[in-house]
């Protein structure tokens, strides 16, 4: 009965203590991380561009469209946070309006160390003078 008890912590120990596996296991596992890593990157560039750019033409159109209190379509697109935002006079009458923000996704991965910076842009057209 001793002996198999012996024989049997052998086994057990020696499953333990056996690390064949770990570096396969790593060579499959660190590029396919990098792999899920860089594809959830692409994916989150894509959607945040898209977001930021919806978010941006909004801000546009609400104040270009909508003033209260007959406050600039400027200010109003400066207080929605577009820093950079212009009116631009049409010739047949009414006012182009622009305004551009700039945008920083984060990054995921190591291939893109600092993020993802990008600018979006919307544009309205604002009918009266």
């Amino acid at each position: 009965m001793c002996i198999s008890k012996k024989v049997k912590k052998e086994e057990s120990a020696h499953l333990v203590l056996d690390e064949r596996g770990t570096v396969e296991s790593a060579l499959v596992l660190l590029p396919l991380m990098i792999l899920v890593l860089s594809v959830l990157q692409i994916a989150l560039g894509v959607l945040s561009r898209g977001v930021a750019g919806n978010s941006t033409q909004s801000a546009v159109i609400k104040s270009s469209l909508f003033s209260p209190n007959g406050a600039s379509p400027l200010v109003l697109m400066r207080a929605e946070g577009l820093p950079r935002s212009s009116a631009i006079p049409l010739a047949g009458g009414g006012t182009l309006f622009l305004g551009e923000t700039d945008n920083k996704a984060p990054s995921l991965t190591p291939l893109l160390p600092r993020g993802d910076y990008f600018t979006s842009v919307g544009i309205s057209v604002g009918e009266g003078s």
